[in-house]
C-alpha cells in the first residue's frame, strides 16, 4: 500500500534591500561616531604602537596581537616592535578608580571633554572606557600652531598679512603653512595620535578574552562616543549590553576599513557620508 509523504518545507528569504542596508550603515556611522573636532573626524596615521598592561606576558601578548591584527586589516599603521608606546590597552579591577588616578596627573589628557563625557569617563560603571589624544596638522603632516601665534607673530611685519586677516576666532583656532582653494578639501587634517582603553576586568566578567580585545580594538583605533549606542546591526558593540557579540563583526570591519580609507582633510559631513557610503558598499549581498 502506497502512502502518500508531504512535500518538503521550502523557505524564500529575501536579500536585504540597499536602501535597508544604507540606512543601516547610515544609523551605524551616526550612531558611533563623535562630535568632530575642528569640523572632522580624527584617526591614526602616525604608526601605532600597542602596550597592554595589567595581566600576565603571554595573555597580555595574545591581546596586543589581536588589536594588531585587526589594524593591519583596516590598513592603520603599526609601529615596529621597540616604538614608544600611543596606545595603552589596561585591565583593572576598579577602571573608574584608575582613570582618575591617570587623568588627575595628567589632566590635559581630557581636557577637550566637556562636563558630561568627563562625568561618564569617570564615574560611569561601564566595563571599557577610552580616550584620545589628538593633534592638527597640515596636509604634509606638519604640526598646527595653536591659536594662530605664528601669523601673528608675522602679521603687520616685512611684507605680512594685515593683523585682522589673521586673528584667530576662538580658542580651538590654529594656522598652518597650508593653502587650500578646494570647496572640498580642508589645509588641516585631525590626527588621533595617542589613546588610553581601559578594561575593568570585574564588570567584563563573564566575556571571552578574545572578544573584549576586540571591543578594545575598534574603541582605540575608530574614536567614538564614550559610551557608544549599540547598533540595529550585528556589532561588537553589544558585547556588554545584549550579549549578542562575540567578535568583531563584518560591518564593524567595514566601518574601520571605510574610516580608513576616506581622506582625512575633509569636512565632516563629507566624511560621514563617504564612511557610509563605503560600508552600505562594503556589505551589499
Amino acid at each position: 500500500m502506497l502512502t502518500a509523504t508531504e512535500p518538503p518545507t521550502i523557505t524564500v528569504t529575501a536579500a536585504p534591500l540597499e536602501a535597508d542596508i544604507s540606512a543601516k550603515a547610515g544609523a551605524y556611522v551616526r550612531g558611533v561616531l563623535p562630535t568632530p573636532l575642528y569640523g572632522q573626524y580624527a584617526r591614526w596615521a602616525d604608526p601605532i604602537c600597542i602596550r597592554v598592561v595589567g595581566l600576565n606576558d603571554d595573555v597580555a601578548a595574545r591581546v596586543a596581537a589581536r588589536v594588531t591584527a585587526i589594524a593591519a586589516e583596516a590598513a592603520v599603521p603599526v609601529g615596529k616592535p621597540g616604538f614608544k608606546p600611543n596606545l595603552e590597552v589596561a585591565f583593572t579591577t576598579d577602571a573608574a578608580t584608575t582613570t582618575r588616578i591617570i587623568t588627575r596627573k595628567q589632566p590635559r589628557q581630557i581636557a577637550r571633554l566637556n562636563a558630561v563625557q568627563r562625568e561618564i569617563l569617570l564615574t560611569a560603571p561601564l566595563a571599557v572606557r577610552w580616550w584620545h589624544g589628538f593633534e592638527v596638522r597640515d596636509r604634509d603632516g606638519q604640526r598646527a600652531v595653536p591659536n594662530g601665534s605664528a601669523a601673528l607673530m608675522s602679521a603687520g611685519s616685512g611684507g605680512g598679512p594685515p593683523l585682522g586677516s589673521v586673528l584667530p576666532v576662538g580658542p580651538d583656532t590654529v594656522m598652518t603653512d597650508s593653502r587650500s582653494s578646494s570647496l572640498i578639501n580642508s589645509s588641516i587634517a585631525v590626527w588621533a595620535t595617542s589613546a588610553v582603553v581601559i578594561v575593568d576586568v570585574t564588570l567584563a566578567t563573564g566575556k571571552s578574552l578574545d572578544a573584549v580585545a576586540d571591543y578594545a580594538a575598534l574603541a582605540a583605533l575608530a574614536p567614538m562616543k564614550l559610551p557608544p549606542p549599540t547598533p540595529g546591526v550585528p556589532s561588537i558593540l553589544a558585547l556588554f549590553t545584549d550579549g549578542t557579540a562575540d567578535a568583531l563583526s563584518r560591518w564593524d570591519r567595514a566601518f574601520l576599513a571605510a574610516l580608513y580609507r576616506i581622506p582625512m582633510n575633509r569636512n565632516g559631513n563629507r566624511q560621514r557620508g563617504d564612511i557610509t557610503a563605503r560600508i552600505a558598499a562594503t556589505m551589499k549581498p
